[in-house]
């Protein structure tokens, strides 16, 4: 792999260089966060590429190792990676970072600025309100129920819940707005759950998710054996190109680069729906972006250097769909 990869023209201008791979940091997503990092580490090692470990977490000896590398690879998930803070913080400094802008970070990891965004390019998403303290009561036991209740931002689905009845969440639901203000209240689309990933201008194939819990919770996504992944998802071609085609419109209109992955309901009359978008989606060798990727023979080194190769030249991306050049 190393000799194949970094003896490749399109990834030679890595040789020589220290890529510092950012990962852990402070947020409820750390652990998540340094799994990411693991497995970016060995992918860059394995091609032959010098890389060095970055965790903001450490607060004293981060400058000093940013001022080593000579561009970074982001596998930050949550407040401080996924929300803008961190990529405006290298902007401002002329530091090279993979994936998305500050801009399109924060648009993407606030739900409700998300949600706006989903309505205004016309992309089908499932009713939805937000709650505050002053009127959650009356807000919640309005909604028909079934309905998740989410934090407006955060990912790897940790503070979310299901509401069944409202009277029986209703006290989960109250201490949840004491430590979040507002929650976003999302209906549930009964249906299949699917996600699909954009690499590059790669509209990759689509996953069907199935949880063997309620819904694909924290515990269903991290825990083995507590989710199937049908990869490519077994649904009608026609259907599976309007989810690519609707994840490529989300990625754009978001003015998301790099890669991200959008993730989808698709209800019994096959409407998909789109639920959030994530730009900086989970890298460990079993995430879902890497699944998709290695189903059209994208290993994770390859998508590994793709991400660097973006960050410093994104006019080269290929334009690909799929197998397809775009037109």
């Amino acid at each position: 792999m190393r000799d194949s990869l970094i003896s490749n023209p399109e990834y030679s201008f890595l040789r020589g260089l220290t890529v510092g791979v950012v990962c852990g940091g402070t947020s409820p997503e750390r652990s998540i966060s340094l799994r990411s990092g693991r497995a970016v580490l060995g992918a860059l090692k394995r091609s032959g590429i010098h890389a060095i470990r970055i965790d903001p977490a450490r607060r004293s000896k981060f400058i000093e190792q940013i001022r080593r590398a000579d561009l970074l690879f982001l596998a930050l998930h949550g407040k401080g990676g996924e929300d803008g803070c961190l990529q405006a913080w290298l902007e401002r400094r002329g530091i090279p970072f993979t994936a998305s802008g500050s801009e399109a970070c924060r648009r993407s990891f606030d739900k409700l600025i998300t949600k706006r965004h989903l309505e205004r390019l016309k992309i089908p998403t499932p009713a939805y309100t937000v709650i505050k303290p002053a009127d959650w009561r009356l807000q919640c036991s309005r909604f028909p129920v079934p309905y998740f209740v989410k934090p407006l931002d955060g990912g790897s689905s940790q503070g979310i819940f299901l509401v069944e009845d409202f009277k029986k969440s209703a006290e989960k639901i109250r201490r949840s707005l004491l430590r979040h203000k507002r929650l976003l209240i999302e209906k549930k689309i009964i249906g299949r759950e699917l996600t699909a990933g954009i690499l590059g201008d790669c509209r990759l194939p689509v996953i069907e998710v199935r949880p063997k819990r309620s819904f694909y919770d924290y515990k269903a996504k991290y825990t083995k054996g507590m989710t199937e992944y049908i990869v490519p998802a077994k649904i009608p071609r026609k259907v599976s190109g309007k989810i690519r085609k609707l994840a490529w419109k989300a990625f754009r209109g978001l003015g998301l680069s790099g890669f991200a992955r959008v993730d989808f309901m698709l209800d019994r009359n096959e409407r998909p729906f789109a639920l959030e978008v994530n730009s900086i989606p989970g890298l460990t060798e079993f995430s879902l972006l890497p699944k998709a990727a290695r189903v059209i023979g994208i290993s994770f080194e390859e998508l590994c250097l793709r991400l660097l190769r973006a960050a410093v030249e994104p006019k080269k991306m290929e334009l690909v769909h799929y197998g397809k050049k775009e037109k």
